[in-house]
């Protein structure tokens, strides 16, 4: 199989293999910016005292790749190694690429390779002779692994604190009829969710009870706060860790948000949302500083200053995008088809 790396910095690990999954179908870089659209917000405690989430992704990826591209996102879970090695080597007989999930700290070619613990995924391109050929997008890496190898990964993944279970990722193109072009009601129907999202609304597939939009930075600011009182070190990191990679994932967000807003000419908008992005950039940034030199008392006032600062930007861009609806027509929302992907 001919393959490219695909190098987008200002998508996650999982998000950067989709897009090159889809630019396999062929799909063009000018059509992938009405992909990664979601810029809402919320933040959602689990059931783990020590875990909570904070995510800019209301709604599931699995819907837009369906409704734009005419595909299917296929997935398939295994709690065992051997039988994950089996369903990988399925999906690679069909012909297509795959994406696979790690943790990265048993990637041999990873600079993080036993030195730190964060889950990610990668495509897998093909298999011949005991090889597996491995495109990492992310950390921009082409290369093989050997059978034994990735087995032995795999075995390991699953005894890590952030998998019970491993899914091989696939994309099917579907038989029914193409998508038609993108339309203005599509773009409509997307700002329109995303102020909603920010407006409070628990929308799709955002989590129940979790604090949608702008009343997520209260118990966002409750964690920042926290970290200065938690004792040890482990937990203190871990939840820093949450907040940080949250920041940076609802930065990204904005950014492409942004590339949308451009694509559709609106400029003036667009470049709020860029303003937005580079907020919450210098939140992550000031988190980082504060936990190379566990210095959380010594930085919360900067961080809380910088937050007060971001919500006021979140706020004003979710009243810019309601001011853009008003000046269109009312009438019902024109959303994209919706059909559930096959998962097992």
């Amino acid at each position: 199989m001919t393959f490219t790396l695909y190098k987008e910095f200002r998508l996650n690990c999982f998000y950067v293999n989709i897009a090159a999954l889809l630019k396999r179908l062929p799909v063009e870089d000018a059509h992938l910016v009405y992909l990664f659209n979601q810029a809402g917000l919320f933040y959602c405690d689990t059931e783990d005292e020590d875990e909570f989430q904070i995510s800019p992704y209301y709604r599931q990826l699995d819907d837009f790749v369906y409704g734009l591209f005419g595909a299917r996102l296929h997935k398939k879970g295994s709690s065992a190694g051997s039988e994950y090695m089996r369903t990988l080597k399925e999906a690679l007989a069909s012909g297509r690429s795959a994406i696979i999930e790690s943790d990265i700290f048993y990637l041999p070619y990873s600079g993080f390779y036993r030195r730190t613990h964060f889950p990610h995924a990668l495509e897998v391109i093909g298999h011949k002779e005991g090889k597996f050929e491995i495109c990492d997008h992310y950390y921009e890496y082409h290369g093989f692994l050997d059978e034994s190898e990735l087995q032995a990964i795999f075995d390991a993944s699953l005894d890590s604190v952030f998998y019970k279970r491993l899914y091989v990722w696939s994309l099917k193109k579907t038989d029914g009829a193409a998508p038609g072009e993108i339309t203005p009601e599509f773009c409509e129907s997307v700002i329109k969710d995303n102020q909603a999202n920010m407006q409070g609304a628990v929308t799709y597939d955002c989590p129940p009870g979790s604090y949608p939009g702008l009343a997520a930075f209260e118990p966002i600011c409750g964690k920042i706060k926290s970290l200065k009182t938690i004792e040890e070190d482990s937990v203190k990191f871990k939840a820093a860790s949450y907040l940080y990679d949250g920041f940076r994932e609802i930065a990204n967000s904005r950014y492409h948000h942004h590339n949308l807003l451009k694509a559709i000419g609106e400029d003036a908008l667009a470049e709020s949302y860029l303003e937005a992005d580079q907020s919450w950039m210098v939140a992550a940034n000031l988190l980082m500083r504060a936990a190379t030199g566990n210095q959380f008392q010594a930085f919360e006032e900067r961080i809380l200053s910088r937050m007060e600062r971001v919500k006021q930007k979140e706020a004003e861009n979710t009243d810019l995008l309601q001011q853009w609806l008003d000046r269109r027509e009312t009438g019902p929302a024109a959303h994209i088809r919706k059909d559930k992907s096959t998962t097992a």
